[in-house]
């Protein structure tokens, strides 16, 4: 690809020679180049060599970097082998470096996202465990909440990427960090009493910061989990919370084995881990948010010392919860009793847990539904429906193609896609819902669509009747 754009392409070989590409060689008027950072600097001319060096080496050590050498120009180290490493050279606005550093970001995020999630399904799976096998430990009705509690967790992180991905900005709320430590020491309980690690929080009321409480929670879990997983058997964690003027500062420490210098120095960098089964990615995350909440982290270590991280929030200066957390909708409530009883509802959905989801939500709320897995299944039910609720991406069909084909055959009039996807650009006419339900999604956001999809079709009923 690099000599079809006549580009310039250094690579080192397993031999220990380099090998330059057509673009090169031209640039290096034939000479043969003896090393790869050599090379670049006679490529490039007179540059800042320390910021090419270390782009060099840290593609050698397995991780992507870009060098901008001067205006216009930019390299790009490129992991090849353990210790080998590429670089190419283009202008900034060429197609090929944008392609990449796209691909770096959208890995990046995913990785992020990725984390955040097996997070979530960690705490999930942890106290699940604990309401089988102890349940004299976990009553049923703090395991569920705990529970559902890290699920939420998961659905958070995953909107969040949703919304990077479609460029969307959001009005920034407000966050009681006293209650999300309190949720994290709970939640985090089964795998800190599996390694007789204590966990000890000591924080003051009320302590409101400017940020959602997804973001919060990833700080204070991340910060709490890489303790508990790096303090020894019988080992101490401690998080603090307090108000001091007009900030909110945070401090999670540990007895652990502590950090060198030069583990500093790389602690927050993406993907650097000491631990065999770490991804490297929790402290990054955590300094991208904090840093976006516009606050500041400090990490005070030694060897021997175990970790102290000190974080300082802007404090959001509301003090009445009542003031900012939303009360939280009852799914009975939704729909009203005489809408759920005439209704009967198709569900095209090939996931078997959503579609279990969605179903168990309407049976609860006295709604009837066929629940179907493909399109092939959708076109043989027998209707007609109150309204259908159809997956975007179904093995056998798309989600708009269907509904113009159920609408052909009388099967259904009105109807919601539900996706994590916008819509796509080239969807069917005949298939335009009236609602477009995001995934992942609440039990209330379901039965909210469904009940204005029935009373959008009663009033078209009645209107027709008249």
């Amino acid at each position: 690809m690099a000599n079809q754009l006549r580009l310039t392409l250094l690579e080192e070989r397993e031999n220990g020679t380099v090998h330059g590409n057509p673009g090169a060689l031209v640039a290096l008027q034939g000479e043969a180049p003896t090393d790869l950072i050599g090379g670049a600097l006679q490529v490039l001319g007179s540059v800042d060599e320390a910021g090419l060096r270390d782009a060099v080496e840290s593609a050698r050590a397995g991780k992507q970097a870009a060098f901008a050498p001067r205006p216009g120009v930019q390299l790009l180290a490129i992991p090849i082998d353990a210790g080998r490493a590429a670089v190419l050279i283009t202008s900034q606005e060429s197609p090929i470096a944008e392609s990449i550093q796209a691909k770096a970001a959208a890995a990046d995020l995913a990785a992020g996202v990725s984390h955040e999630v097996a997070n979530a399904l960690s705490a999930i799976v942890g106290w699940a465990q604990v309401a089988r096998e102890r349940p004299d430990k976990a009553p049923p009705e703090e395991a569920l909440s705990l529970i559902e509690k890290s699920a939420q967790v998961a659905r958070d992180a995953t909107q969040d990427l949703l919304r990077m991905v479609r460029h969307t900005n959001h009005e920034r709320t407000r966050t009681d960090l006293s209650v999300v430590i309190r949720d994290v020491v709970r939640l985090i309980r089964p795998e800190a009493q599996s390694k007789r690690v204590n966990v000890h929080a000591d924080v003051e009321d009320s302590c409101w910061v400017e940020g959602k409480r997804s973001q919060l929670f990833s700080i204070v879990w991340n910060l709490a989990h890489n303790a508990v997983q790096m303090v020894p058997a019988a080992g101490n964690v401690s998080i603090h919370a307090y108000s001091r003027g007009s900030l909110v500062e945070l401090e999670v420490l540990d007895n652990g084995p502590g950090m060198s210098e030069a583990e500093q120095a790389v602690a927050f960098e993406p993907y650097y881990t000491t631990r065999a089964e770490g991804t490297g990615l929790g402290l990054a995350i955590v300094r991208g948010t904090v840093e976006s909440l516009g606050g500041r982290i400090r990490l005070d270590t030694s060897p021997g010392r175990g970790a102290k991280f000190r974080i300082e929030l802007p404090e959001a200066g509301v003090k009445r919860e009542s003031d900012l957390v939303p009360k939280r909708p009852r799914i009975s409530r939704v729909m009203k009793p005489e809408e759920a009883e005439r209704s009967h509802i198709l569900v095209v959905e090939d996931d078997e847990g959503v579609r279990g989801l969605i179903a168990t939500t309407l049976m609860l709320s006295g709604v009837a539904s066929t629940c179907v897995g493909s399109a092939e299944e959708a076109l043989a039910s027998k209707g007609p429906f109150s309204a259908a609720m159809i997956d975007l991406t179904l093995p056998d069909e798309r989600g708009d193609i269907l509904l113009g084909m159920l609408r052909k055959k009388g099967l259904v009039t009105r109807a919601a896609i539900m996706s994590g996807a916008p819509p796509p650009d080239d969807a069917d006419p005949d298939g335009k819902p009236e609602r477009w339900l995001r995934k992942p999604f609440d039990p209330s956001d379901l039965l909210q669509t469904v009940s204005e999809l029935i009373d959008s079709e009663s009033t078209a009923r009645t209107a027709a009747n008249h």
